[in-house]
């Protein structure tokens, strides 16, 4: 089962969420890749974001900071986010888990789809067979999104995968099987469906398709995920998950974390 940082490293107590500080901490946690959100700005590079706008990363609120999609590349390069970071381009991220043999699961934003999210996910295609021309067998990538119209627009875009992500209130069987006639390989399920109904990994497995979990950052619970058939789990706690695999100690762990 491959181990994946949800937003990089979202509970490091320096680095925000979705930055370069966040992805080197999880990769060098020993993980197997991370998770990143990933938007477009007005000027159309791919940037990592969660939000639409930086507020709530740069600690003034939510809707108070610079929107992703109205605002260019160099304007927002130049918002310090905290810990000395800054807004990173997708091929940033890219390049640094190539270098690293990693993992990368890309999440189109936002969730609900719509214009911008069409905008994202042609550019992100783009982006993806760029690379692949010009490094072949460089980037591993899963193309994900929670709307289906979006991850069916990337169905084979992706290096590894295509994914559509089932939200916790959504009927995790109904979304397998639109899935699957869309074209995706994967299905990533909120924790919740499985801890409700553990059956369902071996039901959406039976499908042909794969299984990601998320987000789950108890060791055991890990454990018992992987003995359900799980291929891929997502944590907020990468240092420590990813310490716990390799058998490291908390001291150890305290070691990597700071």
């Amino acid at each position: 089962m491959r181990v994946i940082g949800h937003r990089g490293t979202p509970l490091h107590p320096t680095y925000p969420e979705n930055t370069l500080a966040a992805v080197r901490t999880a990769l060098q946690a020993g993980v197997d890749g991370v998770e990143v959100d990933v938007r477009a700005t007005e000027d159309g590079v791919l940037v990592l974001s969660h939000d639409g706008d930086l507020g709530r990363v740069l600690g003034t609120g939510p809707g108070t900071g610079p929107v992703v999609a109205g605002t260019p590349l160099a304007e927002l390069r130049s918002v310090a986010l905290p810990g000395g970071t800054g807004v990173p381009t997708l091929t940033e991220v890219l390049d640094l888990a190539a270098v690293h043999g990693a993992y990368v699961a890309t999440e189109v934003k936002p969730e609900a789809g719509g214009p911008d999210a069409r905008r994202t996910a042609r550019l992100l295609a783009a982006l993806l067979e760029d690379r692949r021309r010009r490094r072949p067998d460089a980037d591993r990538v899963t193309t994900t999104s929670f709307d289906l119209a979006t991850a069916a627009s990337l169905a084979g875009c992706g290096t590894v995968s295509g994914a559509l992500i089932v939200a916790p209130g959504a009927d995790p069987d109904r979304a397998a099987l639109r899935a699957r006639a869309h074209g995706l390989t994967d299905v990533h399920l909120h924790v919740t469906h499985v801890r409700d109904d553990p059956a369902v990994v071996h039901r959406v497995l039976a499908r042909g398709l794969l299984v990601a979990v998320g987000i789950v950052d108890d060791p055991d619970e890990a454990e018992r995920m992987a003995g359900l058939g799980v291929d891929l789990l997502c944590t907020d706690d990468p240092v420590g998950l990813g310490l716990a695999r390799a058998g490291a100690t908390s001291a150890d762990a305290a070691g990597v974390a700071g």
